[in-house]
């Protein structure tokens, strides 16, 4: 069995890219240089362990003059179950107006310190190199742009109160940037409370972003995997439990106390 064959949409977009690449004489590394990448994320993009950007896809297409063959290959990644770390939603999230997450693990990627993304992620990816959890850790702070952007979305996050108390990495310093970001007009965040339990967040972390001209979509998130949803029946419930979710948390006054009595005042 070739060990590059496609199983799902990642498989297939980095076997085609392989091929072209070999078909084309290039190496990794002369790849990697016109991507503006890594070698070792490259290698991962071909592998399957991580997915491309969909600039990434409209580069490859410039690069090997292809009729947006790369794009339409970036796609059906969408709608499709892949680990939660190759996932295409990450371009989805830039076009967003409306950002709505519910989150009882860790503290969202949005609102993340660097050294806390690189603690986190160093626990869920324990064999993963050193290089490719810096490619991600740069890859997360760069997101969290669209929420000081010209015309950034509404981003509402609940988030478990347990979470305050997870010491990954310099806990101090993230407790201190929600409070900092709190303030944002275009940021809302709620915490909430242990002793709250009649609400459907224990079933796990949701996200849906909705934009200006499609209908919303949201995603959910098991161990190891995420989902992108996009029926409208299905979207439809998401709204729902997250809209039980944010009216059983803390009101924002009330969680920005909690927040720093975890330890974001100085």
């Amino acid at each position: 069995m070739d060990e590059y064959e496609p199983s799902n949409p990642i498989n297939t977009f980095g076997e085609e890219l392989r091929a072209h690449r070999q078909k084309a004489g290039m190496r990794i590394t002369d790849l990697a240089s016109k991507l503006l990448m890594s070698d070792a994320m490259v290698g991962a993009i071909e592998r399957g362990t991580r997915a491309a950007r969909f600039t990434t896809a409209k580069e490859c297409d410039e690069i090997f003059a292809m009729p947006g063959t790369f794009e339409r290959l970036w796609r059906p990644a969408a709608a499709s179950a892949v680990p939660s770390h190759v996932t295409p939603y990450y371009d989805l999230e830039q076009q967003a107006t409306r950002i709505h997450k519910w989150e009882l693990r860790c503290i969202p990627g949005l609102l993340q310190t660097a050294d806390y993304a690189r603690a986190i992620m160093r626990v869920g990816w324990p064999r993963e190199n050193d290089e490719l959890i810096e490619d991600d850790v740069k890859t997360r702070i760069e997101r969290q742009q669209i929420l000081t952007r010209d015309k950034p979305p509404l981003a509402w996050f609940v988030i478990d109160e347990a979470v305050l108390h997870k010491p990954y990495g310099n806990m101090p310093s993230q407790l201190q940037q929600l409070v900092k970001l709190a303030v944002l007009p275009n940021v809302i965040i709620q915490i909430m409370p242990y002793k709250v339990a009649n609400n459907p967040g224990p079933e796990g972390p949701l996200t849906i972003l909705e934009f200006a001209d499609s209908p919303p979509i949201a995603y959910a998130q098991g161990r190891g995997s995420g989902r992108l949803i996009e029926s409208a029946d299905e979207v439809a419930d998401a709204m729902t439990c997250y809209d039980l979710i944010r009216a059983a948390a803390l009101r924002q006054d009330a969680s920005l106390a909690l927040i720093k009595q975890a330890g974001g005042s100085k």
